[in-house]
C-alpha cells in the first residue's frame, strides 16, 4: 500500500476556538492509483492534500507514506520525503518569478540527497535530464523564457515536468486545471492521464465532476469526513506496467551532514537571490563598504606610524638617554632663579658618570654651525665638539679611518671626523684620510669618515633624531677655540648610554634627581627618554584608533542594519518562494542557510569593495599627505572577518524568520 491513514484528524487553533478540518479519516490508496478528491469548500480537501504531501502533520492518527511512518518525522526528514517521494501541481503554478522554464524545472534536484537509491546527478547529467522531461510535456523549445513570458497551460506544463524532476512515487495536484480555460485544462488533464499510464500515482483535488472522471476513483469529503467513495470504470487504454517496488529509504537522522554536501546547490541558489536586484543590494551594502574602508586606511595609517616611530627610536637607541640644555622658563626667568644656574656644563658630564653602575657611558656635545672648505668646495655643516664615548653613545659606524682618541681631546688637535654627505660634497670620489679641510679660519686633519645613515623623510613631531651624514666631529675641547671663553664650560647635549634597556628608565629618574638639586631646580635642560616617547606614541595612537575604530564600527552598525532591514523586506517578498523551495523539499536549515549566505555574500561583496576603497584611500594619504601607511595581508583578513561577522550577526534574525515559515501559509501568501 503506498498511502495508508488510519484514523487521522487535523486541529487548527484559532484563537481560543479548535477548528477541526479532518476527523478520524481513514484512506488507502494503492500504487499507481488515480484518485479524485471532491467536496465542498470547507470540506477538508486541501488539508487532506497537504497531509498527504507532508507539508502539515496530523494532530491524530497514523500515516504511512511508502512504508514510512510520516507524523513524527523531523523537518528535516518530512523534506527528504516530500523531495523524494512527491510532486506538487498546484492551482496557481507556483512558479520561481525570476528564473527559466529550465531552473524552475531544475529546482528540486537542488535538494536532491545523494544517499537515496538515486546518486546525485552532475550538473551536465541533471541538465540533460531536465530537458528530456521538458520534451515530454512539450516545452524544449521554451526552457529559457521566464514564467512572465509563458501561457497559463505552459505555466502548468513547468509546475508539472519540475513535479516530475525526482522521479516521485505520488504526484497531488490541487485544482490543476482551474486557471485555466477547457481546452488547456483539456489538454493538461490528458498529460496526467498519461502519466497514469505510465504508472504514476495521481491524486487530485478538484471541484469539476468532467476533471474527476479521468480518475479511477473518486473520494467524497464532507466535513472533514470521508462522505462516500466512487469506482469508476477503469479506462480502455492498455497501462504501462508500474514501477517495481521500491525498499523505504528511512529519512536520514543527521541533517546536517546532508546540508553540507547541498551546499553547493543552496550557495548557487543564493548568489541568483542577491543578483536579482543588484542596485538595491548595492546601496545596502554601503555602510560596510565605507566601514571597510575606513579600518583598513585606519590600520594601515596606524601600522605606517607605528613603524616610523620604531625607525626613528632605533635612530636614538633605545638604551641611550639624551639631556639637552634650554632656556630657562618665564617663571625663573621673572623671580631670578636663571642665576643659580650655569646651565649644562662639563661637571655635569662628570657627575652624572658616576650616579649609577648601569651607566655605561657619557658624552658632552657642543654643535655650532659653521662652513667647511675643502679647495674650491665650500659646504655649511653642523661642526660637533664631543668626546670619544660618543662613538658608542651615538652609535657612530666608521666607514674609513678611525674616531678621535682621548689624546687627540686633552691635546684639543685639530682632527675630525666628516659625516657622509659632508664626504661627498667635497671629496665625491677621493679618499678623504689625511687629507685637510679648513673650518671657518682653522685647518683640520681628516681621521675618519662614517658610514651613510639612512634617516627619515618625515620627523616625528616628538622625536628629533640627529642627521650624522650632515655633521662634522671634532674633539670638545679644540671646540672651545669657536666659542666665547665664558662659555667654554657650557656644552648643549649629554648623551647618555645605558648597560642595558630594562634600567633606562631608572637611570633617568636618578638622573633627573642629579641634575634637578646641581641645577638648583632650575629647569634649563630636558630630559629626552626615547622609551618614554614610544609610551606615549603608542598611547596617541592607541586613542587615534580607539577615535577611528568608533567611527568605523559606527558605519558597520549602520551597515549591518541596513542590510537586516533589507533582507527582511528580502524575506517578506520572497514569501511564496519560500512556501514553493519548501514544497520541493528545502528544509528549515536549507532555507536558513540559503539566505544567511545571501546576506554573507552581500556582505564579502562589500567587504572586497571597502577593501579596495580601503587601498585605494592608503594610497591617496600617502601620496598627498605624506603619511607612510603599512598595509598587510592580515589587515586584508581582518576586513573580511568583520565583514563575515556582520553578515552571519544581522543575518541570523532575517534567515530564521524566513526558515520559520509555515510552508502552507507561505505558498498562499499574496
Amino acid at each position: 500500500m503506498l498511502i495508508s491513514m488510519h484514523q487521522i484528524g487535523r486541529v487548527y487553533q484559532k484563537g481560543a476556538v479548535n477548528i477541526s478540518a479532518l476527523r478520524q479519516l481513514d484512506l488507502m490508496i494503492r500504487e499507481g492509483e488515480f484518485i479524485a478528491i471532491m467536496g465542498q469548500s470547507g470540506s477538508g480537501k486541501s488539508t487532506l492534500l497537504h497531509l498527504a504531501g507532508c507539508l502539515d502533520r496530523p494532530s491524530e492518527g497514523t500515516y504511512v507514506l511508502d512504508g514510512i511512518e510520516v507524523a513524527t518525522l523531523t523537518d528535516s526528514q518530512l523534506s527528504q520525503i516530500r523531495n523524494q517521494k512527491i510532486g506538487f501541481v498546484f492551482q496557481s503554478f507556483h512558479l520561481l518569478p525570476q528564473h527559466t522554464v529550465l531552473q524552475n524545472i531544475e529546482a528540486p534536484l537542488l535538494y536532491h540527497n545523494p544517499d537515496t537509491d538515486r546518486p546525485r546527478l552532475q550538473n551536465a547529467a541533471r541538465r540533460q535530464q531536465v530537458k528530456d522531461i521538458a520534451r515530454k510535456v512539450g516545452l524544449d523549445d521554451r526552457l529559457h523564457h521566464r514564467p512572465s513570458e509563458l501561457s497559463g497551460g505552459e505555466m502548468q506544463r513547468v509546475a508539472i515536468a519540475r513535479a516530475l524532476v525526482t522521479q516521485p512515487r505520488v504526484i497531488l495536484a490541487d485544482e490543476p486545471t482551474g486557471n485555466l480555460d477547457s481546452q488547456t485544462g483539456q489538454e493538461i488533464m490528458d498529460i496526467l492521464r498519461t502519466l497514469h499510464e505510465q504508472g504514476h500515482t495521481i491524486i487530485i483535488v478538484t471541484h469539476e465532476r468532467s476533471i474527476a472522471a479521468c480518475a479511477e476513483r473518486i473520494i467524497y469529503l464532507k466535513d472533514g469526513r470521508i462522505d462516500q467513495e466512487e469506482e469508476l470504470t477503469p479506462q480502455p487504454t492498455p497501462r504501462s506496467p508500474r514501477p517495481a517496488p521500491r525498499t523505504p529509504h528511512p529519512a536520514p537522522h543527521t541533517p546536517f551532514p546532508t546540508v553540507l554536501r547541498l551546499l553547493p546547490s543552496v550557495f548557487d541558489t543564493a548568489v541568483r537571490g542577491v543578483f536579482l536586484h543588484k542596485l538595491r543590494s548595492f546601496l545596502s551594502v554601503l555602510g560596510i563598504v565605507f566601514g571597510i574602508g575606513a579600518i583598513i586606511a585606519m590600520l594601515g595609517i596606524g601600522a605606517g606610524a607605528r613603524q616610523e616611530i620604531l625607525e626613528q627610536i632605533e635612530l636614538l637607541g633605545m638604551s641611550n638617554i639624551s639631556i639637552k640644555a634650554i632656556a630657562p622658563s618665564e617663571e625663573n626667568v621673572f623671580r631670578g632663579r636663571e642665576g643659580l644656574s650655569q646651565g649644562l656644563t662639563r661637571d655635569d658630564v662628570k657627575r652624572l658618570a658616576g650616579v649609577s653602575p648601569f651607566i655605561r657611558a657619557v658624552a658632552p656635545l657642543r654643535t655650532i654651525p659653521l662652513p667647511v672648505q675643502y679647495r674650491q668646495e665650500i659646504v655649511q655643516a653642523e661642526v660637533v665638539g664631543t668626546s670619544p664615548a660618543y662613538r658608542e653613545t651615538g652609535n657612530l659606524p666608521l666607514s674609513r679611518g678611525r674616531f678621535f682618541t682621548h689624546a687627540d681631546e686633552r691635546e684639543a688637535r685639530r682632527v675630525c671626523v666628516l659625516g657622509d654627505d659632508i664626504r661627498q660634497t667635497l671629496f665625491a670620489f677621493q679618499n678623504p684620510l689625511g687629507q685637510r679641510i679648513k673650518i671657518r679660519h682653522d685647518w683640520f686633519r681628516i681621521i675618519g669618515t662614517l658610514k651613510n645613515r639612512a634617516m627619515m623623510t618625515r620627523a616625528l613631531p616628538s622625536v628629533h633624531v640627529t642627521n650624522i651624514n650632515r655633521q662634522v666631529y671634532i674633539p670638545l675641547s679644540t671646540s672651545s677655540e669657536f666659542m666665547a671663553s665664558r662659555q667654554s664650560e657650557n656644552i648643549q647635549e649629554i648623551s647618555v648610554l645605558v648597560d642595558n634597556p630594562d634600567h633606562v628608565d631608572e637611570v633617568a629618574r636618578l638622573i633627573r634627581t642629579v641634575l634637578a638639586r646641581l641645577h638648583h631646580g632650575v629647569e634649563d635642560y630636558h630630559v629626552m627618554v626615547p622609551r618614554e616617547l614610544l609610551r606615549q606614541s603608542q598611547q596617541t595612537q592607541r586613542v587615534f584608533n580607539i577615535v577611528m575604530g568608533s567611527i568605523a564600527g559606527i558605519s558597520l552598525l549602520v551597515g549591518g542594519i541596513g542590510i537586516m532591514n533589507m533582507m527582511l523586506a528580502t524575506v517578506a517578498e520572497r514569501t511564496r518562494e519560500i512556501g514553493i523551495r519548501r514544497a520541493i523539499g528545502a528544509s528549515r536549515q536549507m532555507i536558513l542557510l540559503q539566505f544567511l549566505i545571501e546576506t554573507l555574500v552581500l556582505t564579502l561583496v562589500g567587504g572586497c569593495l571597502g577593501t579596495l576603497l580601503g587601498l585605494g584611500g592608503a594610497w591617496a594619504i600617502t601620496l598627498f599627505a605624506g603619511w607612510r601607511t603599512v598595509l598587510s595581508l592580515q589587515t586584508i583578513l581582518i576586513a573580511f572577518g568583520i565583514s563575515t561577522a556582520i553578515g552571519i550577526v544581522f543575518g541570523l534574525y532575517p534567515a530564521s524568520q524566513g526558515a520559520n515559515m509555515n510552508p502552507i501559509a507561505a505558498l498562499r501568501y499574496e
